[in-house]
């Protein structure tokens, strides 16, 4: 995974120069988590490369989260400390509650499809989302609302307080080749803020 890990970050330092004033998400695991190889690993890259962390986010999913331990804390800071932004991946799909936005180090929580899907007709989805969207605006967390498929599912994520939003209501995802050119054509984010 360590090797995988690494072709996949200088993979996207080589493809970011296409998407200008974009970022690129990389989802990082548990096990590349639990050595010092991944932060010495992505600052060698990004020196090597001249990219900067802030083009980049680290994905971690809840999994990850419920299992950190002091030393993957201490990495996800170190990642943090290079300039990256955490993502917190999927969440409400396992055992990850609320406290762990206030100790973790994360700066964005992306919530699980199966709530934005029941948005409409489930009032625990509702109240869950729009708690989720308080805590986070209160601690500076973006939230971002995954899988938004229709117009309907937008309105209502953006009314329970998501900040952003990922779905093939927004686009499918494509090769880079197309993708660069749909970002060159449009110089509006693909994952719109509110």
């Amino acid at each position: 995974i360590d090797m995988i890990g690494e072709w996949v970050f200088k993979r996207a330092c080589a493809d970011i120069g296409q998407f200008p004033g974009r970022r690129i998400s990389i989802n990082v695991s548990g096990e590349q988590l639990k050595r010092d190889e991944i932060v010495t690993m992505c600052d060698r890259i990004l020196r090597e490369t001249g990219r900067s962390a802030s083009e980049f986010i680290i994905e971690i999913t809840e999994t990850v989260a419920t299992a950190a331990t002091p030393e993957i804390l201490r990495r996800l800071e170190a990642l943090r400390g290079l300039g990256f932004d955490i993502a917190l991946d999927d969440f409400g799909t396992g055992h990850c509650g609320f406290n762990y936005l206030k100790t973790l180090p994360i700066d964005c929580v992306k919530i699980d499809r199966s709530y934005i899907r029941s948005l409409a007709h489930d009032q625990v989805a509702q109240i869950f989302v729009s708690a989720l969207a308080q805590i986070a605006r209160i601690q500076d967390i973006t939230i971002v609302a995954e899988g938004v498929e229709t117009s309907e599912e937008f309105t209502l994520a953006r009314a329970a307080g998501c900040s952003r939003f990922q779905g093939y209501f927004f686009g499918k995802p494509a090769p880079r080749d197309k993708t660069s050119a749909l970002c060159a054509a449009d110089k509006q984010s693909l994952a719109l803020s509110a």
